[in-house]
């Protein structure tokens, strides 16, 4: 299994590059804001890979970075998004931009992918949103933590949001608005954090 390339760039076309790697050339499919960062013919290039074998050929896909590597294989496990079309909803706009269009159920920069209608749309939403939502919890615990000694208060207040119906990603804007550093207590910290969402 291929995870990782380094070498240097022999060509490059719309959607795919040919890395050399000791001599030998690995062509590898790449979205669209992989190929705007590629340097020109000869230069240094590392690509992080996701492999795709069947029994008729051997795909490789190519991302600068772990984070966008990790969206389009989330993207291809969901039904109906092979890696052709996942590639083709990375092109549609930036990896931020798809992130906040999942997780606040907007199809419209989904939509704009080649291949992709609004019954694909709707299931990239509907599946992906939980897993993106679960990642910034998980993201907004640790920073929370690392100013909070153990962690303990900014879990138990995070649970606290969550269970009067806040969304992870509004419990982490509650959490992040807590000053960590005057080590409050949990109903202080609550108190600051409900504040801060608009609920005294």
């Amino acid at each position: 299994m291929i995870a990782h390339l380094s070498g240097v760039v022999r060509r490059a076309g719309v959607d795919f590059v040919v890395v050399d790697v000791g001599g030998v050339g690995y062509m590898v499919s790449v979205a669209a804001g992989t190929r705007q960062q590629l340097p020109p013919a000869g230069g240094d290039l590392e690509l992080h890979i996701h492999t795709q074998v069947r029994e008729d050929q051997l795909a490789l896909y190519g991302f600068v970075t772990v984070d966008e590597l990790d969206m389009f294989e989330l993207l291809i496990q969901v039904d109906g998004v092979g890696p052709r079309v996942g590639l083709n909803i990375l092109s549609s706009a930036s990896l931020e931009v798809l992130k906040r269009a999942i997780v606040s159920e907007d199809p419209a920069p989904i939509r704009r992918a080649s291949g992709v209608g609004p019954r694909t749309a709707a299931k990239v939403i509907i599946e992906l949103k939980p897993r993106l939502d679960a990642m910034v919890e998980l993201e907004a615990i640790p920073r929370a933590a690392a100013m909070a000694g153990d962690g303990a208060v900014p879990k138990a207040v995070e649970s606290a949001l969550r269970n009067l119906g806040f969304s992870s990603s509004e419990a982490r804007v509650g959490i992040e608005s807590v000053e960590w550093k005057d080590t409050p207590s949990t109903q202080e910290a609550l108190a600051v954090a409900l504040k801060a969402l608009g609920r005294k």
